[in-house]
């Protein structure tokens, strides 16, 4: 029983199941599994932190400006370009509109619900008498009283520009408002200053004063001018190291608006105007219509006059040319012998005269004879057939 036990140990080992001299032992693939996930991870990891490191290399726009923060304070300044900055939280980059770029912003004063008998056309009907005056006044609140003592609504769109972007990023959340403000304040002044007619066409071809209409232009241009140039000087009055809102107005674009009863009797007006226009330029047109008839007539009827006396003066001049050659010829001839060059025409022309004739009676000088001429009678003309004469 025990020899059978010592020959099988004393048997060889398979060389697979033999320990590899200098070789680490084989990992589970639970292990192997973890690794790969770790490895995966750390790949992750890496590449969110190259990603969180480049975070804050941007580049900036050619119409826009880039500020970089450090800690809630700004520490620079950057144009168009690439800017490197470190990753957040430690500096922070903003970008905002470079000095070229145009921003706008509607400005207008809407009435309230409430509808005025003063500015507009309908009246809410209420029995509370001091909430009517209360909405009446808000409703009333949106419009201008002008230098002739009319009033109008003036709505603007405002075109401003970024001077300071630093300035303009700290008071970012109050432009708007600021630049409302400004601008009522600054139109309520203007507004009192200048007639209604510097804001908006009243009359149709020129006003009271005779002024046209390129006039008028040029007035409500310079009023747009004043008006931009009055709200920078607030804006200006404004900077300081906590008020200044790093923008300048360029331009200001005013829609006016009358009251809606105030319109329709300017529009009455100015469409009677034009009406009064249309027959003053159908009358002007008539009147040059009949103008340049009248000078066409009087020019046809010169010429035709023209040529009838041309044509009379040939006639004459060609019936008169013989008489002509003829004294021309006595003043040529010599003193001598102009009573026969004179005897010679006589005997030339009195052959034609007598040619013509029918009958030549003579009667000497001193004959004492008397000749009276009696018109020819004509014998009446015979009736046709069947009438009398």
């Amino acid at each position: 029983m025990s020899a059978p036990a010592s020959s099988s140990a004393t048997e060889p080992l398979p060389d697979t199941m033999l320990p590899s001299a200098g070789l680490a032992p084989l990992a589970s693939p639970l292990e192997q599994t973890v690794r790969l996930a770790f490895m995966l991870l750390s790949g992750v990891t890496v590449i969110l932190g190259l990603i969180w490191l480049t975070g804050n290399i941007r580049a900036v726009p050619t119409d826009g400006t880039a500020v970089v923060i450090r800690y809630g304070r700004v520490i620079s300044e950057r144009h168009s370009g690439l800017v490197v900055a470190l990753p957040r939280p430690f500096e922070e980059i903003r970008f905002l509109p470079s000095p070229d770029h145009q921003l706008s912003l509607r400005v207008t004063r809407d009435n309230t619900a409430y509808n005025s008998d003063e500015t507009d056309l309908e009246l809410q009907e209420s029995d509370d008498f001091f909430h009517m005056e209360k909405n009446r006044d808000a409703a009333n609140s949106s419009y201008l009283l002008t230098g002739d003592n009319s009033v109008v609504r003036l709505d603007a769109t405002l075109f401003y520009r970024v001077v300071r972007p630093v300035a303009y990023m700290q008071a970012l959340p109050h432009i708007q408002p600021t630049l409302r403000r400004l601008f009522y304040a600054a139109a309520t002044d203007l507004a009192a200053s200048h007639p209604i007619e510097d804001f908006l066409v009243i009359h149709a071809g020129t006003n009271d004063a005779g002024e046209d209409d390129e006039i008028l232009s040029a007035r409500r241009a310079a009023v747009r001018s004043r008006l931009v140039d009055a709200v920078n000087q607030r804006l200006i009055r404004l900077q300081g190291p906590d008020a200044d809102s790093g923008i300048e107005i360029t331009r200001i674009d005013l829609v006016s608006i009358l009251p809606p009863r105030a319109k329709q009797a300017f529009d009455q007006v100015l469409t009677a105007e034009q009406a009064a226009a249309q027959n003053v330029a159908a009358a002007q047109t008539n009147a040059e219509r009949t103008r340049q008839s009248a000078n066409g007539e009087r020019d046809r009827i010169r010429a035709n006059a023209t040529a009838a006396a041309e044509e009379f003066v040939r006639q004459a001049s060609a019936l008169t040319a013989t008489i002509s050659a003829d004294e021309n010829a006595m003043a040529a001839a010599p003193p001598k012998m102009r009573d026969a060059v004179a005897l010679q025409a006589w005997r030339e022309r009195i052959v034609t005269f007598l040619s013509k004739t029918g009958e030549i009676t003579v009667v000497p000088a001193g004959g004492g004879q008397m000749l009276l001429a009696i018109p020819r009678t004509t014998p009446p003309q015979t009736a046709s057939s069947g009438e009398t004469q």
